[in-house]
């Protein structure tokens, strides 16, 4: 495949040739010497400690989400999280450790959101460049963000930190821009190039990119407003599928011609 993909796209799409991943495949671990890395609890086992880790990272989401890095504390976090402040220093080391944990916890979300897509066809796609086949894999990409920003609750958790690293533009922002935004941007750019037979990628198949990942915000952190509107409740299997039909109604709409 022409080009590097990198960060958590990599990851889940850019595999060596041929292998498929899988949705049960395991989380890919953090870099060395981040203090985001798990660590086996020998006195209470594995699962307590893992439970453990989560419910910090779950209260450290929203606590840094409402009131930033700056002014968070991680006392509160850890009375959310039902934890004691040594159980956050074993498991993340201080109040950074934590934060840059939260985004690559993130990060980790979509990398496992994304292993079922197979590597062998995608990157085949793209090389021969095949219309149809660009087109099917972008629908496929969008249906699995779908999934995870409009389809499972726990993206609310950190609708709220990815907003305001949106506006702050902290150190988590640059692990989320680096290892997700724009390696995903760049993939689903290759993927409209592709639907149009091309291998370079121009200005206009990346903006047909953003426009595609900006039109999933309605139903992220625009959730409560895009609810109201439709007047839906929630987003169950029924609304899901109508998501799902409303993005393959985007990917057909990426022109295939060569203007």
């Amino acid at each position: 495949m022409p080009g590097r993909l990198g960060g958590a796209w990599s990851a889940a799409i850019c595999a060596p040739a041929g292998v498929v991943l899988n949705k049960g495949m395991a989380s890919p671990s953090v870099p060395p010497g981040n203090p985001a890395a798990p660590r086996r609890d020998a006195r209470s086992g594995y699962a307590k400690g893992e439970e453990t880790r989560r419910a910090i990272l779950t209260a450290a989401l929203a606590e840094f989400g409402e009131h930033g890095f700056a002014n968070a504390t991680t006392r509160r976090i850890t009375q959310a999280a039902g934890v004691t402040l040594p159980s956050l220093a074993y498991y993340f080391g201080n109040k950074e450790g934590v934060y840059l944990a939260c985004a690559n916890e993130i990060v980790d979300r979509y990398v496992r959101q994304m292993a079922s897509i197979s590597v062998a066809g995608l990157t085949e796609a793209l090389e021969r460049g095949d219309s149809a086949a660009c087109r099917d894999y972008l629908k496929q990409l969008l249906r699995h963000l779908i999934q995870l920003l409009a389809g499972s609750d726990d993206a609310l958790t950190w609708t709220t930190f990815v907003a305001r690293e949106l506006r702050e533009q902290g150190p988590a922002f640059t692990i989320l821009y680096e290892r997700l935004w724009e390696p995903g941007v760049r993939l689903l750019a290759r993927l409209a190039a592709g639907v149009r037979g091309a291998r370079t990628v121009r200005d206009a198949d990346t903006i047909d990119a953003l426009l595609l990942i900006s039109s999933l915000v309605a139903f992220y952190t625009g959730r409560a407003v895009s609810l109201r509107t439709l007047g839906w409740e929630k987003i169950g299997d029924r609304e899901l599928q109508a998501l799902f039909a409303a993005a393959d109604r985007l990917a057909d709409g990426v022109s295939d011609g060569a203007s």
